[in-house]
């Protein structure tokens, strides 16, 4: 072969058939980051704290299960129909406002701003009521006895949690750690008393635990991965808002906790928080299907109790808010005095002119700027402001307005915060300021902690048989709510229920006579509408008349009531069985009531002739042939179109002239 072949053979190789592409594998799919929140073995290696936490709850309020009904639990159990028929009731608790129980009126729920839908810790008391049975004695210790678990079991809850957030410093003692001691304060504060002590708190004890499970859950999906957890984190959140509405606050807590301790990407914490969002759209569903509006019923809200704010300017209601928001402050460092009552005017009507409103806004405003300037730092601090400031909002009445200027169950759920506050700083700020080591005591730190532990454990203990029943919770309140025309009112109710109607001694029956009108003139004093007292100043007339027995001074008191309330269902409910109590003597004088109240102020102020004749017809028929009443009749009668009762009634009178 020549070289010229040689070289085309080489430049012009043979064709071949061109090799198929392989196929590159596609790369498999990077599972997202798991967290390490939670470590196995909780159980196991701290059930002795935990035994503590739930031991500690039961030393605090082991008194309370000797405890009976106080306070709301009427409006809530004992007489909530709704609650009393057991397992049978459970469908109309969760399908109507939670007090339409205990009104049986729709028209008196307009009564309370917003609405209330509650159910679940309703249903819990109805299950309570199904199991043991309606006319068990027992009932009210054993609802003491399970609010005191369910505390004890949100405490350790809330040390789970905080175990997993704040890890044990390498070195650190348990018993000295921040989950630890946050854990204890927590169930030590005294501001909680009125959550556990008062069986009706339970829809606050029921909203935390629901809200703190969520969270739980929320974090075990980033350590898991499981998007079962992320289920179970809205179905919590669920049940705690049917438990209270504040529950709502933790739709932005847990993503913002999540956000804050993991440093999960923004994106997967909202994502992750996709089955909260749908908790909540399906509790404002089935509580506008409930209610029948969201929080707006369309009727103005005109008694001083139910609405502190009425009658303030803009700038006096903002001022008087803020206030409060101080109160609370001051509440979570210095719990004392405590009292159940915050009503009108206990916390006083403010401005802009008084400091105090001044220093809380000051605070609030310095707090909030701080707590953003720090937050992306991940300053124990700044979260725990965040989270005073979201779930307190919902109470705050600075959004929505919840009936009353303050509670201190209000602050049950944002004390998290403040636990969370002194246990950074009682384990992890001291430390480092006096060169010690995290969750290891030194001398400092460990006195204060036993000084604050010695100091809410006194305070509560102290505080709890104030709640033994009506009269010792509402002395206690006397004394510390003096200004508030509530608590006067509710001291004088307690007194003639339990005591002044219970007694047969008549030198007893006077003294507490005169301890009531006292009382009563107090309330009225600072309230002068106040439609509980004026009903209460009626029985206590009663009673007064019962000693001295001047009718012209009974009667007095029953006009002036009856010009203030004259449509008020109690008041009128006790004068007619009062009016029909009286005896025979004295008939002129209970017939000139009967014109003035029936003719001269129903007929004549008020135009209104079936409430005018009722009355007239009580002193007809207690002397039945008065010409003055039987002309007022026939004139009401000629006035209404009935002719031939009117005739009768005339023909009646002109008989006796």
């Amino acid at each position: 072969m020549s070289a010229k072949n040689k070289s085309k053979s080489k430049a012009a190789p043979a064709k071949t058939a061109a090799p198929k592409p392989v196929a590159q594998a596609r790369p498999k799919a990077v599972p997202p980051q798991r967290t390490n929140t939670f470590l196995p073995g909780f159980w196991r290696q701290h059930w002795l704290p935990a035994l503590l936490l739930l031991a500690l709850a039961f030393a605090l309020y082991a008194v309370s299960i000797g405890f009976g009904y106080v306070l709301d639990d009427e409006m809530v159990i004992h007489k909530n129909a709704f609650v009393m028929k057991g397992f049978a009731g459970l469908r109309e608790i969760f399908g109507a406002d939670s007090f339409m129980g205990y009104f049986q009126r729709k028209e008196q729920l307009f009564l309370l701003e917003g609405g209330r839908y509650r159910p679940l810790s309703l249903a819990t008391f109805a299950m309570e009521i199904g199991i043991f049975g309606k006319g068990n004695a027992d009932l009210p210790h054993i609802s003491h006895f399970i609010n005191i678990l369910l505390y004890g079991l949100t405490g350790i809850l809330l040390y789970r949690i905080l175990l997993g957030l704040f890890p044990l410093k390498e070195g650190g003692w348990w018993y000295f750690s921040l989950p630890f001691l946050a854990s204890v304060i927590f169930v030590l504060h005294p501001l909680h008393s009125e959550a556990v002590a008062n069986i009706k708190g339970r829809d606050e004890i029921l909203a935390l635990l629901g809200s703190l499970t969520a969270l739980y859950a929320t974090l075990k999906y980033f350590d898991t991965n499981r998007s079962l957890w992320l289920w179970l984190s809205g179905m919590f959140l669920f049940l705690g808002m049917l438990s209270k509405e504040n529950a709502l606050t933790f739709v932005a807590v847990i993503p913002f906790t999540v956000w804050f301790f993991t440093k999960q990407p923004a994106g997967r914490v909202i994502k992750a928080s996709l089955p909260l969002l749908a908790a909540t759209f399906l509790f404002i569903i089935v509580r506008y299907k409930a209610l029948g509006f969201m929080l707006d019923h369309g009727k103005a809200t005109t008694d001083l109790m139910n609405n502190p704010f009425l009658g303030m300017t803009g700038g006096e209601k903002l001022a008087t808010i803020f206030l409060t928001l101080g109160w609370y402050v001051k509440l979570l460092f210095y719990p004392h005095p405590l009292t159940h009552d915050y009503y009108p005017y206990h916390v006083p009507k403010v401005g802009w002119t008084d400091w105090r409103a001044l220093v809380s806004l000051a605070l609030y405003l310095g707090m909030g700027v701080w707590a953003l300037l720090n937050v992306r730092k991940r300053s124990t601090p700044a979260y725990s402001i965040v989270f005073w400031l979201l779930t307190l909002s919902i109470v705050s009445n600075l959004f929505v307005t919840v009936g009353a200027f303050m509670n201190e169950r209000f602050a049950y759920m944002p004390s998290v915060a403040f636990c969370i506050l002194a246990g950074w700083f009682l384990t992890r700020r001291l430390p480092e300021w006096f060169r010690g080591e995290p969750d290891r005591p030194g001398i400092l730190a460990a006195g204060l902690m036993v000084a604050v532990a010695a100091f809410f454990g006194w305070r509560t203990v102290t505080r709890v048989p104030d709640w033994k029943n009506a009269n010792s919770l509402n002395e206690a309140a006397i004394k510390v709510s003096y200004n508030s025309a509530r608590s006067h009112c509710f001291y004088v109710t307690s007194l003639y229920k339990d005591e002044y109607q219970k007694t047969k001694d008549p030198a007893k029956k006077v003294a507490l006579i005169d301890t009531m009108e006292y009382h009563i003139k107090q309330s009225l004093e600072i309230n002068p509408n106040y439609g509980a007292a004026l009903v209460m100043k009626s029985a206590v007339a009663a009673a007064r008349f019962e000693q001295d027995h001047q009718l012209d001074k009974l009667f007095h008191e029953f006009e002036y009531i009856l010009e203030k309330i004259p449509y008020n269902t109690n008041f009128r409910d006790f004068l007619d069985k009062y009016m029909t109590y009286l005896d025979g003597s004295n008939a002129d004088k209970y017939v000139a009531f009967c014109h003035r109240a029936g003719y001269e102020f129903f007929w004549q102020k008020k135009k209104d002739a079936q409430t005018a004749l009722k009355f007239i017809q009580y002193g007809i028929n207690r002397q039945t042939e008065d010409i003055r009443l039987l002309d007022d009749a026939a004139e009401i009668y000629a006035a209404t179109g009935n002719a031939a009762k009117a005739a009768e009634m005339k023909a009646r009178a002109d008989a006796q002239r």
